[in-house]
């Protein structure tokens, strides 16, 4: 189970700017001409972060989340979102009557990118079904039923990345802390992949690539998955895309 429990206000990616560059980067290019066209484009920057979050399969602004995770009796958990900027709590239970909190010196980010948490004394493996040998494995050996893991830890924790104006600090980071941050960490990909998308729904909003007057044939712009084809803001997007 994965709860959101603070929200960045910071949603876009890119700014209003960076689209009017792109559009009208030239002496000779005409503007956007209406305050309504500028506010068109804001609109736009917002929908390309919203696509850019649905290309790469999460969320990328900062925001607080409570996650339950299987553990596989190895020394590491995996979260969901990332970066993982900060550990808040880890409880070895998400009942809150018999839970115990571990001390944060008791475990450690190991890959912030991964989304990797370690701990020296590992994380039991939370398997919850085992069979007889005679139920499933012919009486050969005791089989366990895969992929039935409970999901007993509970981690609360920061991930994502800040945006133009964003601090850490109401993320339960204090400024003191080696995460805390008062500028962007957003990678410039992301910004760039943003930029181009927004740039395309406004000057092209039917996603037409082709256009022909005798016998009238449109063909519509699309990613061709089967042979790997994809436009140059899913390019940008793919390093950071999630597995599955």
């Amino acid at each position: 189970m994965l709860i959101v429990c603070t929200s960045s206000t910071d949603v876009d990616y890119a700014t209003t700017g960076d689209v009017l560059g792109l559009l009208f980067n030239s002496t000779t290019t005409a503007g956007p001409g209406s305050t309504q066209e500028v506010d068109r484009i804001g609109r736009l920057v917002t929908r390309a972060s919203a696509w850019a979050d649905a290309h790469v399969g999460r969320p990328l602004a900062l925001q607080v989340y409570s996650e339950t995770l299987a553990a596989y009796g190895g020394r590491q958990l995996m979260v969901s979102r990332r970066p993982l900027v900060k550990v808040l709590r880890l409880f070895d239970s998400s009942a809150t009557c018999d839970a115990t909190e571990y001390c944060s010196t008791s475990y450690r980010v190991e890959d912030r990118e991964a989304g990797l948490i370690s701990r020296d004394g590992g994380f039991a493996w939370t398997r919850v079904d085992e069979l007889s040998g005679g139920d499933f494995s012919l009486g050969l050996a005791a089989a366990r039923l895969p992929r039935r893991e409970a999901r007993p830890w509970l981690v609360e924790y920061v991930a994502g990345y800040s945006v133009v104006g964003s601090t850490t600090t109401s993320f339960g980071v204090s400024s003191g802390a080696e995460e805390y941050t008062t500028g962007p960490t957003l990678p410039p990909d992301v910004t760039q992949a943003v930029t181009l998308r927004a740039a395309e729904m406004y000057s092209n909003p039917l996603g037409v690539s082709q256009r022909s007057v005798g016998d009238l044939s449109v063909t519509y712009r699309g990613r061709n998955t089967m042979i790997g084809v994809m436009s140059e803001a899913e390019v940008l997007l793919a390093p950071y895309r999630s597995a599955g």
